[in-house]
């Protein structure tokens, strides 16, 4: 009897090591899987803030606003929400795009990207603006900073606010 309560014993014991083993595996899984979606939702976020950037200089600030409303949907449709889009066509000064034929945006550099939630994201840039000297050289005729505001819409990460700072001295 007593072997048979030390064998249930050690079968007992054995079980529970298992499980708690293989609570362990899950929970380790459960976070490398949560590790590779945020990875894969900063990396989302950062194409849409470097696609944006790469339109900029498509967007003429200063056109009629029938031709701002237009360029505006054309080259920033794919990231920014219509609300925001609307807003600029409103009050062109605070969007961000060409304003002279030089020098003029040619892409958001990315200086950090911050979750705030699973379905938002904060990301601060920089508008490198360069004419065509700085264009072959590699180099930034003028830049300002910038702080996106990127939301997961209907499965789509858009871009919902943008803040642009003055413009800073180049070195």
């Amino acid at each position: 009897m007593k072997k048979l309560l030390l064998f249930a014993l050690i079968l007992l014991l054995s079980a529970s090591m298992i499980g708690c083993t293989v609570a362990g595996d899950q929970s380790h899984q459960n976070e490398e899987e949560a590790q590779q979606a945020n990875e894969a939702n900063e990396e989302a976020v950062a194409n849409i803030v470097e696609g944006f950037g790469k339109k900029l200089q498509e967007v003429s600030l200063l056109a009629p606003k029938e031709v701002l409303e237009k360029s505006m949907k054309e080259s920033y449709g794919d990231f920014v929400t219509s609300e925001l889009i609307a807003k600029w066509i409103n009050d062109p000064m605070n969007a961000p795009g060409r304003l002279t034929s030089s020098p003029w945006p040619d892409r958001i550099e990315i200086l950090a990207i911050d979750k705030l939630a699973e379905d938002r994201y904060e990301v601060k840039g920089e508008v490198i603006e360069v004419t065509s000297t700085e264009k072959t050289e590699d180099g930034i005729a003028a830049k300002r900073p910038i702080t996106l505001a990127v939301r997961k819409i209907d499965g789509r990460w858009l871009i919902d606010d943008v803040k642009l700072g003055d413009y800073e001295e180049i070195k």
